[in-house]
């Protein structure tokens, strides 16, 4: 949630749900079949990681910075950060050396970090290049330490 209470990831799954999120470049009149289905593999993922704690696949979620992280389905993401829920937060990155692990996470998702039991959306974007937009990323964080302060 923003400063001013508005929420930009609801406003895309929203518009995903309906397929008519315009921000998309491969939008199509609506209702766009492509984002409704896209939307729905999208929340199988999430749905999947709030069970289990871990992705379906290595290639469900990226690490982007700074504890950001996003879902992503063909060239849909959506970034999501951690958070016990009580106006704190500790950044969480992919973890890179397995000899840092804890013994008891040596799964296929020993890189993956053991998140808060909170997760939250903050926006999203269609990926058009190898890397996540800077100014998407920076947004996220911005949304973050505005929900984190809503908390409080």
């Amino acid at each position: 949630m923003r400063a001013n209470r508005s929420s930009p990831a609801v406003a895309f799954w929203d518009q995903m749900q309906r397929g008519d999120w315009s921000a998309d470049p491969y939008f199509t009149q609506p209702p766009d079949g492509d984002q409704i289905h896209n939307f729905a593999k999208l929340l199988a993922k999430i749905e999947y990681m709030g069970e289990y704690g871990v992705p379906a696949s290595n290639t469900d979620i990226n690490s982007l910075r700074e504890g950001i992280w996003e879902f992503k389905h063909h060239h849909h993401r959506l970034a999501y950060f951690d958070t016990p829920g009580n106006g704190t937060f500790e950044p969480k990155g992919k973890i890179r050396d397995r000899a840092n692990v804890d013994p008891d996470n040596q799964d296929d998702y020993w890189w993956y970090p053991r998140l808060d039991s909170v997760l939250r959306l903050t926006n999203a974007w269609s990926k058009q290049g190898q890397l996540a937009p800077p100014e998407e990323i920076d947004k996220a964080l911005t949304i973050r330490e505005e929900d984190v302060q809503h908390d409080r």
